[in-house]
């Protein structure tokens, strides 16, 4: 396989990443490298396959869920508990620049494929291991799941309601905040390796990746621990939108004159100037008094003409999007956030293009999903195993093999 040249907009090509992984943490960091140029070979099991693959809408047994977090690679469908498994990932990590894996703590260390063994066999080998709750505690050996991660984090708390009922941020956040950890530091050591010339472990946790991403705001009023600080209301409690009966404005008024135009817009001019509407350090201390006007409105004035209101007091404002409208955005069409494109197994697909524009350029990851074990013959050929060995290990299960339809 010819080994492709760095460049300013594709500054991961020529390096090799190996993802063994469930789900979306190392998927996710796995297809944001690819698009950066990395060659990703994702080695998932013979039976099923990733897990994400038949979850939610699909054709031809790939789902929308998995194509979003897996498009750009190659799949090798190969049993990880047999040794033909074992041998290729020595293989495929000999060469390797990158591997990545979300098993739980000691799984690789028993089947024989541990950060010593392959960091061994390639000195050079970034090698990154994705745990739910990290290695030590009396939960590393859990099975973690987003939801799971959202309530250790603390952000059901902050989604609870006013009569204190925990809710869930319905995303898979905790997951996509790890993948984007996991992928910064992933470049991180490469960049390391460029200066020293070797690899590296590098542990993650979900849950410590989620308290570090929670607490710049969500933490800000329990950081300070001197008697003598002064207390004011954390960045969460300043989130309301403001909901009109045709549709909602997300508004964040921060400074003075913000107030003096939003509150008569609100139907509340008599609060303009008052002791807790007069200054930002009184607004910060009784956030969650001060918002109760947002939260209800005295005037029906409707979206266009509070968006128009906001702008001209030049208040950060924006018009609530649903979900089903997002591809019909003016701005987001604009910056040319979403593309349309086909593939032979999927179809007609809407997909994100690439966020990072490298030299100011936009970029395009109109590149299909892998059916499972799609490139499993290929791979196994390019790691030294004749076409006739590949057909023992499909016959016994070891090796599954999917083509295109």
């Amino acid at each position: 396989m010819t080994k492709r040249t760095a460049t300013a907009r594709q500054p991961l090509a020529g390096l090799e990443v190996i993802e063994l992984s469930n789900m979306i943490t190392c998927s996710l960091a796995a297809m944001t490298m690819a698009a950066q140029g990395a060659t990703v070979i994702k080695v998932e099991p013979p039976v099923g396959g990733d897990q994400m693959r038949p979850l939610g809408t699909q054709k031809n047994g790939v789902s929308g869920f998995f194509h979003n977090c897996n498009r750009g690679k190659r799949s090798l469908a190969i049993d990880l508990k047999s040794e033909a498994g074992v041998e290729a990932v020595k293989k495929l990590a000999a060469r390797a620049d990158v591997l990545l894996h979300n098993y739980r703590p000691g799984v690789m260390d028993r089947i024989g494929l541990g950060s010593d063994v392959l960091r061994t066999i390639n000195p050079k080998l970034v090698y990154v291991a994705v745990s739910g709750f990290g290695t030590q505690g009396p939960m590393a050996d859990m099975p973690a799941f987003d939801h799971v991660i959202q309530g250790m984090a603390g952000f059901t708390d902050l989604q609870a309601s006013d009569d204190h009922r925990f809710d869930f941020i319905r995303t898979f956040l905790c997951d996509k905040v790890t993948a984007y950890t996991v992928g910064q530091a992933a470049t991180a050591a490469l960049l390391a390796r460029a200066t020293t010339g070797e690899g590296q472990h590098i542990d993650i946790s979900m849950l410590h990746a989620c308290i570090a991403f929670m607490w710049p705001d969500g933490m800000m009023h329990r950081t300070l621990k001197d008697d003598d600080r002064i207390n004011m209301s954390p960045g969460s409690e300043y989130f309301e939108t403001i909901n009109y009966s045709d549709g909602g404005v997300a508004v964040a008024p921060l400074r003075d004159n913000h107030w003096e135009a939003l509150l008569p817009m609100l139907g509340y001019p008599e609060l303009v100037g008052t002791p807790m509407y007069g200054s930002i350090p009184a607004r910060m201390s009784n956030m969650r008094e001060v918002t109760k006007v947002i939260k209800n409105p005295k005037l029906d004035i409707g979206v266009e003409k509070a968006i128009a209101v906001l702008k001209a007091a030049d208040v950060p404002c924006a018009p609530c999007i649903k979900r089903d409208d997002l591809e019909r955005s003016e701005q987001i069409q604009a910056i040319g956030a979403l593309e349309t494109h086909v593939t032979q197994a999927m179809g007609k697909l809407t997909v994100p293009t690439p966020p990072v524009q490298f030299e100011g350029a936009a970029a395009s990851q109109a590149e299909p999903s892998p059916l499972l074990g799609q490139h499993s013959r290929n791979i196994l050929s390019e790691l030294g195993w004749t076409n006739e060995s590949v057909n023992d290990l499909i016959s016994a299960g070891a090796v599954a093999e999917t083509p295109l339809p």
